[in-house]
């Protein structure tokens, strides 16, 4: 039940906290992890109005389509569809003060495990080795931009948690030359969330990057962010070969490695989907009564 904005939620989350342990080693200073990764996991997880209404539309659509999911005549251009989907829609939007609150503490839960999960999967050289780049010019550019371009990858990512807003957002985007695409792809992949679900994927041997999801997320970055792009490109071209030598370290391959684990952990371990279950079941009866006196889509 109402799995499509759990699943999208958890992945945005995911990729700001995104390897098998590769040998025994002494526990790192968990305080160290925001350190390496900067402002995502400093910040507490707020849920803005976009965020909460992108949410509620997502939510709204899936449990008004899970009435009779397996009907394909049963979607947004049905006639019947409006008015048990306002209905769905009307009744979550009362609960949302309640799912906004138990998304922000399973985000704050997330983020502490998060960073005990990767303070754990990390020895102390690949922080002192990762920390001592930071120290350099070259290391303070990177960490700029890549707090910069997390963000991009970031939000293609969490907008699969609203298909239907994403769907819009493509429609009303310019559509990207294949040489900016090259470009854009270029500096994505530079991302750690990027980096992350590649190597998740590769822990579970999902050639495909973590179900597929990468690479329509990516697209989705590229279509919404191509202004703040070009940006990036314009101001780091001339970094990018160093930057991509360093995520090629040991040290960088072990974080990357640690965060794609962290979020397959995340995948799993979470109590929003009982939540967001009972919440549909407390509606389900009414929806469904409200469904079948529409008659056949």
């Amino acid at each position: 039940m109402l799995r499509t904005p759990h699943s999208g939620i958890a992945l945005a989350l995911s990729v700001a906290f995104l390897s098998a342990p590769h040998t025994s080693r002494a526990q790192v200073d968990t305080a160290l992890i925001p350190r390496i990764l900067g402002d995502e996991l400093s910040h507490p997880f707020e849920i803005d109005e976009e965020k909460s209404k992108k949410m509620l539309d997502s939510m709204s659509n899936s449990a008004t389509k899970r009435l009779d999911q397996n009907n394909q005549a049963w979607n947004a251009s049905s006639p019947k569809w409006k008015a048990v989907y306002d209905r769905v829609h009307a009744d979550l939007e009362l609960e949302m003060p309640a799912i906004r609150e138990a998304v922000k503490s399973e985000a704050q839960k997330q983020q502490q495990d998060g960073k005990a999960d990767i303070a754990a999967r990390l020895s102390q050289s690949d922080v002192d080795a990762i920390l001592a780049y930071y120290t350099t010019p070259e290391g303070q550019r990177y960490q700029e931009f890549a707090q910069r371009v997390d963000k991009i990858m970031s939000s293609g990512m969490g907008n699969l948690a609203s298909l239907r807003a994403t769907s819009n957002e493509q429609h009303s985007a310019t559509k990207p030359t294949p040489e900016q695409t090259t470009r854009y792809t270029r500096l994505l992949t530079l991302s750690r969330p990027y980096q992350s679900i590649v190597a998740a994927s590769q822990a579970q041997k999902d050639p495909s990057g973590y179900g597929g999801v990468i690479g329509f997320g990516m697209g989705l970055a590229i279509r919404k962010s191509q202004q703040e792009l070009e940006a990036l490109d314009n101001e780091y071209a001339a970094d990018l070969t160093n930057f991509e030598a360093f995520t090629k370290t040991d040290a960088e391959q072990h974080l990357f490695a640690a965060m794609g684990q962290a979020m397959l952990r995340m995948g799993k371990d979470t109590s929003l989907v009982g939540f967001f279950q009972a919440v549909e079941q407390k509606h389900e009866s009414d929806w469904t009564a409200l469904y079948l006196a529409q008659g056949p889509p």
